[in-house]
C-alpha cells in the first residue's frame, strides 16, 4: 500500500511539473521581433496562436503579412513560411530557444542566414 501511495504521489508531482513547464513555454499572443538581415535591422510584429505543440499566426514587416506555422517542443519553437520579394517567393524557416517573455534564434532564408530576438508585449 505504500509503495502504490508513493507512486501516486511521484505521478501527480511528475504531471503538475510538466503542466507548468508547458504552461511557462507558450508562445501565444503579440510579439515585437528584431531580425540582423543582411541589410541591415528589419523590426517586424508577430502574432502567434499555440494549441499543443502546433502554433500558427502572422508576421507583419516591410514586404508585407505573412502566415506562419510549426511547432513549439520545449523551449524550442520552429516555424516556416514564405514572403513575396520582387524576385518571387522567398521560403524562410525559423527556429528559436523561448524563454518567457523572449526568443532568441536564426532564420534561414536559403542563400543565408539571420539571427534576431524577440520580445512579448
Amino acid at each position: 500500500m505504500t509503495r502504490l501511495m508513493s507512486a501516486l504521489v511521484l505521478t501527480v508531482i511528475v504531471v503538475a511539473g510538466t503542466a507548468t513547464s508547458f504552461a511557462q513555454n507558450s508562445v501565444a499572443g503579440d510579439w515585437t521581433l528584431t531580425i540582423n538581415g543582411p541589410q541591415g535591422v528589419i523590426d517586424t510584429e508577430a502574432v502567434f496562436k499555440q494549441d499543443g505543440e502546433n502554433v500558427t499566426g502572422t508576421f507583419s514587416g516591410p514586404t508585407g503579412e505573412a502566415a506562419v506555422a510549426g511547432t513549439m517542443n520545449g523551449s524550442t519553437l520552429s516555424l516556416a513560411f514564405n514572403v513575396d520579394t520582387p524576385q518571387g517567393p522567398l521560403d524562410i524557416k525559423m527556429s528559436a530557444e523561448v524563454s518567457g517573455p523572449e526568443m532568441k534564434g536564426i532564420l534561414d532564408f536559403g542563400m543565408g542566414t539571420a539571427d534576431f530576438t524577440g520580445k512579448k508585449k
